[in-house]
């Protein structure tokens, strides 16, 4: 999630933005943050605010749909990225995708950015484009069809371009750190 703000008015920005994602998106799992993130473990009350402010959203954007060119794209660029990964794991599995998908996260096939586990590899870095969708700056063992990695590689390069840097590790960094200074993407300074 990067850098969550400390002040809990912002905090419950971000809850809110992330709701609305899930809501949007017709999300089935969402992970639901509290407005006490960037201080340390959570209480009880902090989480049940999360998860009401989170219902809250999701209820009243029940009925709300996207629908349009740049989304029904993004929706075919997942779909090829998520057919390559279960075809791997099956293939790792020898059929058994339940076998597939240990091999898989062993392998690093299966990699989930900053998960704080000592099974994921972690080679995986993600960071926003121009437009402040999520773009694979990292790929790492996730085999994905050239024309995504291309497709990502592209998108970053655009937006570096518009930033007047390189595509870069510090993008990735600075994206960490983007929600805290509340902002979606994190741009140099000027």
């Amino acid at each position: 999630m990067g850098g969550f703000p400390q002040d809990e008015a912002k905090a419950f920005s971000v809850i809110s933005w992330g709701s609305v994602v899930a809501a949007l998106s017709r999300a089935t799992k969402v992970i639901v943050k509290t407005p006490h993130e960037a201080l340390g473990v959570p209480t009880r009350e902090a989480n049940a605010e999360g998860l009401r402010c989170t219902s809250q959203i999701i209820s009243m954007l029940d009925d709300q749909y996207l629908n349009t060119y740049s989304l029904k794209d993004e929706k075919v660029i997942i779909a090829a990225e998520t057919r390559a990964v279960v075809d791997r794991c099956f293939e790792l599995g020898k059929g058994d995708i339940a076998l597939g998908a240990i091999r898989a996260i062993e392998a690093g096939v299966l990699d989930i950015p900053f998960a704080p586990s000592a099974y994921n590899a972690g080679k995986m870095l993600p960071a926003r484009d121009n437009d402040g969708a999520i773009r694979l700056f990292a790929i790492g063992n996730v085999p994905l069809p050239a024309e995504i990695i291309d497709f990502h590689r592209e998108k970053l390069e655009a937006r570096a371009s518009y930033e007047k840097r390189k595509a870069s590790f510090q993008m990735v960094i600075d994206d960490v750190y983007a929600i805290s200074k509340g902002r979606l993407v994190g741009r140099p300074k000027s």
